[in-house]
């Protein structure tokens, strides 16, 4: 569905667009301003003073010379300049000297300033031009008109005055076009958004924002919005999967279960049988808790809100497991070393790195045989980072399972024999996600058909 122009005129870019729009007409009003001030202003102001000073010189001579006097003097005047025009008349109203051909209504007895269009003689032709200057009698004599011809200079102004009120209106125009387009064009590509979104919760998790690949703001939009949509297509993915992967993993243990129970009720009350059929009824109930614990843990590690991270050194947490698990290893025959750098800081919830790293210590000593070897390290690799990392020279997992391994209840077909939820890895990739880091699974430390399993924590440190 398109947008209309109503929701355009509401759009932020269309506001933006009129921010700007005011802006364009500010600007040329203040230019036209300047322009006026800096050609039609001075001009101006250079007529009326030298209308005044023409005018005072011209009282003065008539006052020091009388009305003869004045008369040539303003006729000789007139004849050596060709920008001052002169009109004067004796006190009966006869007039001495007149350079304008029609002239306009004055006004009274008081000196004043004057404006106005005249016509005057230009060779055989007439010309109209535009004029400023000083109007009065003179010692309640002779009435003087003294006119400054502002010449090509005041049209060559008013041309400059149109062409910017043209470009103002122009570029007013133009900005209000240009708004609405720039405001279609995001409205577009929000609406693009937002059909995505409805589609996303009609039930159709495959759906993507497009990604035009321009690197402006909706590409980045529209690539964190698809982000969120295969985190969110991947967690109900989980979702969909978990109960019947909780089926399945929970069938076998609540199977064994009802056979010792049904073992113990058919054996003789009190007896070794029934003893030995309770026991393991309650290993098996045992194994049950584990596993809802797990999933517990887990679904309360990914709830990030319930978490307040800060700082404390993560190598401390892995020297106390490593002294912790050295005891275990040697009664396996197993080489158990270690490589633990001091002050290691991050920031994080202790409780949980402390967690994720017994998840992977005793995955390793589940599955490296007598003979075999473990290391830990806890080093700081550069670039702000540190790396948890428990490396061995088990059967490993292959490289095709890696991504799969750490899904919740997921578990190998080598690994089917051993007791185990399928949580252990989920669980440590979590905590990594938690803690703004990744789970990276790697060779270890054999070779041939046992390359073991390296699995490292990358966390960044603390500033």
């Amino acid at each position: 569905m398109r947008p209309g122009l109503e929701t355009l005129l509401r759009t932020t870019t269309f506001r933006l667009a009129v921010a700007q729009t005011s802006v364009v007409l500010l600007i040329v009003v203040a230019l036209l301003a300047y322009v006026y001030v800096a050609t039609v202003g001075q001009l101006v102001r250079e007529a009326d003073e030298a209308a005044e000073l023409e005018f005072t010189t011209l009282e003065r001579s008539y006052a020091d010379q009388g009305l003869a006097a004045l008369t040539e003097q303003v006729r000789q005047r007139a004849a050596a300049s060709d920008s001052m025009l002169y009109l004067l008349r004796s006190a009966r109203g006869e007039v001495l000297h007149q350079d304008i051909l029609d002239v306009p209504r004055l006004p009274g007895e008081e000196v004043a300033h004057v404006e106005f269009e005249f016509v005057r003689r230009d060779g055989p032709g007439r010309r109209t031009g535009q004029g400023r200057g000083r109007f009065g009698p003179l010692l309640g004599g002779p009435t003087l008109l003294v006119i400054r011809d502002l010449g090509d200079t005041a049209e060559l102004a008013a041309r400059i005055t149109s062409v910017l009120w043209s470009v103002g209106v122009l570029g007013v125009i133009l900005s209000i076009l240009g708004g609405l387009a720039a405001s279609r064009q995001a409205a577009r590509r929000v609406e693009a958004i937002a059909a995505t979104a409805r589609d996303v919760m009609e039930g159709d998790l495959s759906r993507r924002a497009r990604d035009r690949g321009g690197g402006d703001e909706f590409d980045t939009l529209a690539q964190s919005i698809n982000a969120m949509l295969d985190r969110l297509e991947k967690l109900v993915q989980t979702t969909r999967t978990a109960g019947d992967s909780i089926a399945h993993d929970l069938r076998s243990p609540l199977t064994r279960l009802r056979q010792r129970l049904e073992g113990a009720l058919a054996a003789e009350p009190g007896g070794e049988t029934e003893r030995r059929a309770l026991q393991s009824a309650i290993e098996e109930a045992d194994r049950l808790l584990d596993t809802f614990q797990a999933v517990l843990r887990l679904s309360r590690v990914e709830s990030v809100a319930n978490w307040r991270l800060e700082p404390f050194d993560a190598s401390e947490v892995v020297r106390r497991l490593v002294d912790f698990y050295e005891p275990a290893a040697e009664e396996g025959g197993i080489s158990f070393a270690a490589q633990i750098d001091s002050r290691l800081i991050m920031k994080g919830e202790p409780q949980l790195i402390t967690q994720a790293m017994v998840n992977l210590i005793e995955n390793s000593l589940k599955y490296t045989p007598r003979g075999g070897r473990i290391e830990v390290r806890a080093l700081e690799i550069g670039r702000g980072r540190i790396e948890l990392s428990v490396s061995d020279d088990g059967p490993g997992v292959p490289e095709e399972d890696r991504d799969r391994v750490v899904e919740r209840f997921v578990r190998l077909e080598s690994s089917r024999s051993t007791s185990g939820s399928g949580l252990g890895l989920s669980l440590v990739s979590a905590v990594a996600r938690l803690h703004r880091g990744a789970l990276v699974l790697t060779d270890g430390l054999g070779a041939g058909a046992s390359p073991g399993l390296r699995a490292a924590l990358l966390l960044p440190m603390s500033a």
